[in-house]
């Protein structure tokens, strides 16, 4: 009897972690096409410090697909994003494909809250994800707070 058992509880724990996996691609692809389209810089902090205005007026980041673009100071970043919206915190790894950092991977979090979206990046090359939404004088860590651009 209890072979049957074990075998009955293999089966069920299979088949549920057979019909989860379809549902974290959909929440994937849900949530890039959340990012989809144009957005400006609403705030940057970096080592606990706030970005110039300048500099953050600046901003640009669009996202088509898994294909990002970002432009600040004349500087054009191209690269491709990964997400993983399942875990407590949804993580994000861009992977820069041209520009300044070029061949950087660059691990972060992200919340998406209707037309905001906030970042909390390592530096492009870091290896420790950050684990909240804070940029410190002691830690490397760049928060972006981004909103969708509005149509004119």
């Amino acid at each position: 009897m209890r072979p049957l058992f074990a075998i009955a509880v293999g089966l069920v724990v299979g088949l549920s972690a057979a019909l989860a996996a379809p549902g974290k691609e959909k929440d994937d692809k849900d949530d890039i096409k959340k990012l989809a389209g144009d957005w400006t810089v609403a705030s940057w902090k970096q080592g606990g410090g706030e970005l110039g205005q300048e500099q953050v007026e600046s901003a640009r980041w669009t996202v088509k697909g898994d294909k990002y673009t970002f432009e600040m100071d004349g500087n054009t970043e191209e690269g491709t994003i990964k997400l993983d919206p399942s875990k407590k915190v949804p993580t994000i790894d861009l992977t820069i494909t041209a520009g300044n950092d070029k061949g950087k991977e660059q691990p972060g979090i992200y919340k998406i809250d209707g037309d905001t979206i906030t970042f909390c990046f390592a530096r492009p090359g870091g290896t420790d994800r950050p684990k909240d939404f804070t940029s410190t004088e002691d830690d490397s860590n760049i928060l972006i707070v981004m909103k969708r651009k509005k149509e004119k």
